[in-house]
């Protein structure tokens, strides 16, 4: 543990408790840092890896693995945009706001943004490394108590749940693999995916960013491996253009006012105005960047029963559009397609076997209904995280915070319910006192909220609203 300055003697600062040092936690960290005008606050950060800042994105050592978004838009400080472009440029001058750098360096970068944030604060900071198993109120001056996994207990005003993704999807036509080598449930194993045999084929499900990731560790390692790329669509992420131009920020589309709050008519709404776009010389790529702020406000305006119809439909055709790989990424993906190394195969996963010799999966294929078979060294799981509460088991913090109560899956299972300062919500819409929650699954409120400009604007908007005078 850690500490850059104690409280003054006889001084009683509320504790804010920060569970997880991945971008969100770190963030918010930074933020209340930054901001706050003298030590009213002692700030713990607790994380179970030895260095923050170090998120499953950004705790890869390999640079061949890059950031799907310019550096440009990659600031962590929403009011200063050049940032990261100027730390970048003090690695490699050559480093411009449109270069696509790996994601080593943005955790690098976060790292230093920490360090410069306690170098410079008044306010009192430590950090633990440790696992927090649990948080429950108390009575006493401090309302909140934490219990890490070694039995150490803090007492904390305010507790901040930053936990990031918390495992991939389970899958049950797994099952019959369960425990076995050949099959890597956790996609950000690599350890894991560089014992599978060489020179042997290898089938991934999903063709998110994830899968892409694994493809490319795979054959990185081996590269005459034979990859198969499965999920229900086959659809994979678009590309972002050589020369990206920053996104025209201005109010609310005018083209998706005064329409029936229904998912259709918004991608009615949007597929003119690309076709618009497209015949007068623009690109559509430049439609999606500019709906990005307002995504939360599309959301928000869908009754639930469209939220899923949003969600099932048009969702994968969105994401491929709005979350586009850098262009070296694009360019290598559809060259291994094109030397027959990589086969993306639309159907349905009917089920697995573990055999003597490898794995043999039984799939539907969409296209016409036929069956196929795929014989391989093993099956890399890729689909995803998981998002519903009810299923999650990896957490002994989440699950003793869902079973208590504190901790509510929304209607659609696929995010937390909070209310607009970032409380928890109960199981009768209630906040919870001091308790709150930043990361992806904001998504259940504000639909987009996994990459960093919608992150740090909530890290932002939560740091403030900690360091706002409170009455008990």
């Amino acid at each position: 543990m850690t500490m850059n300055q104690h409280p003054l003697p006889g001084a009683h600062p509320r504790t804010v408790v920060i569970i997880g040092a991945g971008f969100s936690g770190t963030l918010t960290a930074v933020n209340i840092l930054r901001e706050a005008k003298g030590p009213e606050l002692d700030v713990v950060l607790i994380e179970q890896r030895p260095r923050a800042g170090r998120g499953l994105a950004y705790r890869i050592w390999d640079d061949s693995m890059l950031l799907n978004v310019v550096a440009g838009n990659m600031s962590a400080l929403a009011e200063q945009p050049n940032h990261f472009v100027e730390f970048c440029q003090d690695i490699d001058p050559a480093l411009h706001a449109g270069s696509f750098v790996p994601r080593r360096i943005f955790g690098d970068y976060l790292e230093h943004l920490l360090q410069h944030a306690e170098r410079d604060s008044r306010v009192p900071f430590s950090r633990i490394q440790g696992e927090a198993v649990r948080l429950a109120p108390q009575d006493g001056p401090k309302r909140l108590r934490v219990t890490l996994a070694d039995g150490q207990q803090l007492d904390a005003d305010e507790v901040v749940l930053a936990l990031g993704h918390l495992g991939a999807q389970k899958l049950r036509f797994a099952d019959a693999l369960h425990g076995s080598t050949r099959y890597v449930g956790n996609p950000w194993d690599y350890a894991a995916m560089d014992h599978i045999p060489a020179g042997r084929p290898v089938v991934v499900l999903g063709t998110g960013h994830t899968a892409i990731d694994a493809v490319f560790r795979l054959t990185s390692r081996d590269d005459a491996r034979k990859i198969f790329l499965i999920s229900r669509r086959g659809l994979l992420p678009k590309g972002h253009r050589t020369v990206p131009h920053p996104p025209h920020t201005a109010g609310f589309p005018a083209y998706l006012e005064h329409l029936p709050p229904t998912a259709f008519a918004h991608l009615r709404a949007i597929r003119r105005e690309v076709k618009r776009r497209l015949q007068a010389g623009g690109n559509w790529r430049d439609v999606i960047n500019e709906l990005r702020p307002h995504t939360p406000e599309i959301w928000r305006r869908l009754p639930t029963t469209e939220r899923r119809r949003l969600l099932s439909r048009v969702g994968p055709w969105w994401d491929i559009h709005r979350h586009r790989l850098a262009p070296t990424a694009y360019r290598r993906l559809r060259g291994m397609q094109q030397a027959g190394q990589l086969e993306v195969i639309a159907g349905q996963v009917l089920g697995m076997e573990d055999e003597a010799h490898g794995v043999r999966v039984t799939m539907r294929q969409r296209a016409d209904g036929s069956p196929r078979v795929l014989e391989v060294a093993a099956v890399v799981n890729c689909t995803g995280p998981e998002y519903d509460l009810t299923r999650l088991t990896v957490s002994p913090l989440v699950t003793q915070l869902r079973d208590e109560g504190y901790l509510q899956a929304d209607a659609l299972r696929i995010g937390v319910e909070v209310d607009e300062d970032y409380h928890l919500l109960d199981g009768k819409g209630r906040k919870v006192p001091g308790m709150h929650y930043v990361g992806p699954m904001l998504r259940a409120r504000y639909w987009e909220a996994i990459a960093v400009p919608e992150l740090r604007r909530h890290t932002l908007q939560l740091a403030r609203h900690l360091l706002a005078p409170r009455r008990r």
